[in-house]
């Protein structure tokens, strides 16, 4: 029903066109033509009601098989609705975030809840105080900041990004995404520090205060991670994507010529089928995505020396983007390239999440991949990233304070319902 009734789905990777009129269940609709682009493997048909912008009826083809249609058939867009239906059963145990949960339930629960608290607690001790403390600086280097974050986006009470609506032209440079190829460098910074701070006094609470505790070491200990990363991009599935650090699980090199993907390890190299490049990358080249969200804004700018659109984006309920994990985001787009070229992510008004790409020009010359020849190949298997390497400098406490972190924030959502949403983790520190 969500794909009936929120559309913005559809506008994402793909080319529309208008065929006509139509009517459906008694309304009149646009007969909408979504065309799959190279990269995608379904298209679709629509009927669009003209009035309230909602599909009447969707008919889905996928893998050149026979469609799959979802149309109403009657209905109802003036009912009499009895708010009784709304209310909650009588004892029901009724919670608006985290926060409330671990406050309420039985004993079983309670104790649960006490242990995961004693157990935080016992982590930000360790983090705190045990052989990788911050003053240990060979083991324990300071970690960068975000560097000069764009101001954070403004959010209107009804939780949309706040600001005068974006151009149609500025539209259209995001439905198109990067019909170019393009190289360069990606910065990559998330501050774990940042996202802990942003933990409310009620999730910090739990269990006698050891989130608190594990949220306090995080925050005082973890700074920003910064991964750097080469790209080469000349279509859907012709890029290398180049790590300028060795991943804790994962290839350092993913290379796709169109035909094979290969993936370069320290000790070997994996061919398989052709595919797309990993989706944080790949929403960088293709910003259809942002057309999911609030959007506000697109003044004219310069992103290092070339012309860009700074756009104010706010998170819409309906968009599961990884690049849109945060609740908020300032996207700055080459006014040429109409790829993103900075994407900073925000709780509130602290900056948690940066990408940016540095040295971007457009792609010249004949794209040839370059894997190593001295290791040996084998064929791609579903465990390759799952490598036995020692921990890193921060160990295992850093990652389950991520997790814990990730967890307990999400009482932010519920704190401040216009700034807050889900949050997840990232991986770790400066390579």
């Amino acid at each position: 029903m969500r794909r009936l009734l929120c559309p913005a789905w559809l506008l994402e990777s793909s080319r529309l066109e208008v065929r006509g009129r139509v009517r459906v269940c008694g309304r009149e609709a646009l007969d909408v033509v979504a065309s799959a682009r190279p990269d995608q493997d379904d298209s679709a048909e629509a009927a669009v009601d003209t009035e309230l912008g909602i599909r009447l009826r969707l008919a889905e083809r996928g893998g050149g098989g026979e469609p799959e249609v979802l149309q109403m058939v009657t209905a109802d867009f003036d009912p009499m609705i009895d708010p009784a239906i709304f209310r909650a059963p009588s004892g029901s145990l009724r919670a608006e975030g985290f926060g409330q949960v671990i406050g309420g339930g039985g004993l079983p629960w309670r104790a649960a809840k006490t242990m995961a608290g004693l157990a935080a607690g016992g982590l930000g001790a360790w983090i705190r105080h045990g052989p990788h403390r911050p003053d240990d600086a060979p083991r324990w280097p300071d970690a960068p900041a975000i560097p000069e974050p764009d101001p954070a986006p403004t959010v209107s009470p009804d939780g949309r990004a706040a600001g005068p609506a974006v151009r149609d032209d500025v539209l259209a440079l995001l439905r198109g995404g990067s019909a170019a190829g393009f190289t360069a460098t990606m910065y990559q910074w998330f501050d774990l520090g940042g996202l802990a701070s942003a933990v409310p006094a009620a999730a910090r609470r739990s269990g006698f205060g050891g989130v608190g505790y594990l949220m306090d070491a995080v925050s005082a200990s973890a700074g920003a991670a910064r991964l750097i990363t080469a790209l080469l991009i000349a279509g859907p599935t012709r890029y290398q994507i180049d790590h300028r650090y060795e991943p804790k699980s994962g290839p350092m090199t993913i290379a796709c010529d169109g035909e094979h993907v290969w993936r370069v390890y320290a000790d070997k190299v994996t061919k398989g089928p052709a595919e797309r490049p990993p989706s944080d990358i790949r929403q960088l080249a293709d910003p259809s995505w942002l057309l999911r969200c609030w959007l506000a804004g697109g003044e004219s700018m310069l992103a290092g020396c070339r012309p860009a659109y700074r756009i104010d984006v706010v998170k819409r309920c309906d968009c599961s983007s990884i690049s849109m994990m945060f609740p908020a985001a300032v996207a700055v787009v080459d006014a040429e390239l109409g790829v993103i070229v900075r994407l900073t992510s925000y709780i509130g008004g602290t900056p948690v999440q940066k990408y940016e790409l540095e040295d971007l020009a457009a792609l010249t010359g004949e794209f040839r991949i370059d894997v190593p020849a001295d290791l040996p190949v084998s064929e791609a298997g579903p465990f390759d990233d799952f490598r036995t390497r020692s921990p890193g400098p921060g160990g295992p406490p850093l990652s389950l304070g991520r997790v814990l972190a990730r967890q307990a924030a999400a009482e932010a959502a519920r704190a401040a319902r216009s700034l807050f949403d889900r949050l997840r983790s990232s991986d770790p520190r400066d390579r």
